[in-house]
């Protein structure tokens, strides 16, 4: 079985039609079947891209919730969970931390840099492996960092490995871009990966079985099929339920 390999927390946000277009064609020279745009939602989410289209490439969207009120948390991903393929939750302290992996239809926890221990405990990842939340390793930071700066965004995704496997956490490794010129091809994620020890198995996992369960799971529960094809649960009429029975 040939594996299909996701970018799936890319931070670029194409203007327009054109931009998607040149955004799309890079991204499939540089080997990826699929790519995700994590929009932040205190933005107007992107609108759908009606350009030509590569049926072999899978477009998805998704969006980055940056909230700190665990109730406002809750409410916003309620409301953005029907709406989008995928959704991720910016972390920071414990308690938000906590709060984000105990919600429903979170798929993807991402924490920040230059918080204490990485930002990741021994709870949030047991929590987060019970419940099939993944883990972002974003290792965009080693692609724009030098120096001590780097060798700090080096050493707290060291202490997230650590943990992951400990606790059987599903990781998700991207390119986190913010730009075009920030996206890489998976061979390059995967040498930026092994930097803080991640094995070659362990980064093609996370660019391929898990981004797709991710969104397998989503799409079975929204009734998706392909783009264009929706499962709609037919409505028998109750005088014709007996014959059924």
């Amino acid at each position: 079985m040939v594996e299909r390999y996701y970018d799936l927390c890319i931070r670029y946000l194409p203007e327009d039609d054109q931009a998607m277009e040149r955004f799309l064609s890079l991204a499939t020279h540089f080997g990826f079947n699929g790519a995700g745009i994590a929009q932040v939602t205190n933005s107007r989410l992107l609108a759908p891209y009606t350009g030509p289209r590569n049926s072999f490439f899978d477009l998805v969207h998704g969006v980055e919730i940056h909230e700190e009120n665990p109730s406002k948390l809750h409410s916003q991903i309620s409301h953005y969970a029907k709406k989008v393929d995928f959704v991720m939750v910016e972390g920071g302290t414990d308690k938000l931390n906590r709060s984000a992996v105990e919600a429903a239809n979170v798929n993807i926890l991402s924490l920040p840099f230059g918080i204490k221990d990485g930002g990741l405990d021994h709870v949030v990842a047991r929590s987060a492996a019970d419940r099939g939340i993944a883990i972002e390793f974003d290792v965009g930071s080693l692609i724009r960092y030098r120096g001590g700066k780097r060798l700090h965004a080096i050493s707290e995704l060291e202490q997230r490995l650590m943990l992951a496997r400990k606790f059987d956490v599903h990781m998700v490794l991207t390119s986190g871009a913010r730009s075009i010129y920030d996206i890489r091809g998976p061979r390059e994620l995967i040498a930026l990966a092994s930097l803080f020890g991640m094995t070659k198995e362990e980064a093609i996992n996370a660019m391929t079985a898990i981004p797709a369960a991710i969104l397998r799971t989503k799409r079975k529960t929204h009734g998706f099929i392909m783009d264009g094809v929706e499962l709609i649960e037919e409505q028998v009429p109750s005088e014709k339920q007996e014959e059924f029975c």
